[in-house]
């Protein structure tokens, strides 16, 4: 096994993120080094080749002129399952608990708080990103906000580590279907909801197309990449209750008003009455529409 890596120039840092978001799942991981002051992209891959050609495809989506060269380090197998763990940490909501399994012994929950435990693997969705933690934050909001008699039929598209479905599980939201068109994503949020003991969430590897729309839900939350948000809007929508929640994450907030104003007209050629409402984090961006 090989490390390969480089150091970030500050300028590209926007671009690249937005491709690793894009591209997720993959081998890549972008961390800030604090002891050196600067931004790393670390991959850990069989062998050279394969390192090169996958850092290949992201260089080609980069707006640069001159191509950064890696660096490549050997590791043992057991530092590469282990070296995302560095990147990770606990982290909360109100009174909600995020915590990476090896953190069980040294981090405290308060008495009456709520955790999940997470090992994401090499799957999307830590909590570390924007928008994953946009809707995080979003299901504890909805869980104060909402009746116990509403909170059912909740479904999370593209559902990565399973973050998204356990939170909303553990916080007693029923009847919960997680998509995603990965199966390494559906191997690994099955292992989480195992790890967790929540045994009501039904992971699926499959795509907005193969859902039933006769089955209908309170809660849609779709964390992907704006052009899949567009395109299957009008699939998203028929997936709809009355009173429903559909939250929108994955959005660069450059992004944020075309997503808007392309579900408004979905919304209003179907004669839905509907609120909308945003919340931004850095440079992205989460769309919340509820239904009248």
């Amino acid at each position: 096994m090989i490390k390969a890596y480089l150091e970030i120039e500050e300028h590209l840092l926007d671009q690249l993120e937005e491709i690793l978001y894009e591209t997720a799942p993959h081998n890549w991981i972008l961390y800030f080094n604090h002891s050196k002051n600067c931004t790393k992209l670390e991959g850990y891959f069989k062998d050279y080749n394969v390192a090169k050609e996958d850092f290949s495809k992201i260089v080609q989506t980069l707006n640069i002129k001159h191509v950064p060269s890696l660096l490549f380090e050997n590791v043992d197998n057991e530092n590469w399952r282990n070296a995302y763990k560095k990147h990770f940490h606990p982290w909360s909501k109100s009174n909600f608990h995020w915590v990476p399994i090896w953190c069980t012994d040294t981090y405290s929950v308060p008495e009456g708080h709520s955790m999940l435990y997470l090992d994401p693997g090499m799957a999307f969705g830590t909590g570390n990103h924007e928008t994953t933690k946009l809707c995080l934050e979003s299901i504890v909001d909805l869980d104060q906000k909402v009746p116990d008699q509403f909170k059912k039929c909740f479904l999370d598209v593209g559902c990565g580590s399973g973050i998204l479905a356990i939170t909303a599980s553990i916080l007693g939201f029923q009847e919960i279907d997680a998509i995603d068109n990965d199966p390494l994503a559906i191997k690994v949020s099955r292992e989480n909801a195992q790890l967790n003991k929540t045994g009501n969430i039904n992971f699926d590897t499959s795509d907005l197309n193969s859902l039933n729309t006769c089955k209908k839900y309170n809660f849609i939350f779709a964390n992907i990449q704006a052009d899949i948000l567009q395109n299957n809007a009008e699939q998203l929508i028929k997936l709809l209750n009355k009173k429903a929640y559909l939250i929108l994450s994955g959005i660069l907030s450059s992004e944020s008003e075309n997503i808007k104003c392309y579900y408004e007209k979905i919304f209003r050629k179907g004669k839905y009455t509907f609120r909308y409402d945003n919340i931004i984090m850095n440079e992205w961006c989460l769309s919340r529409f509820q239904i009248g």
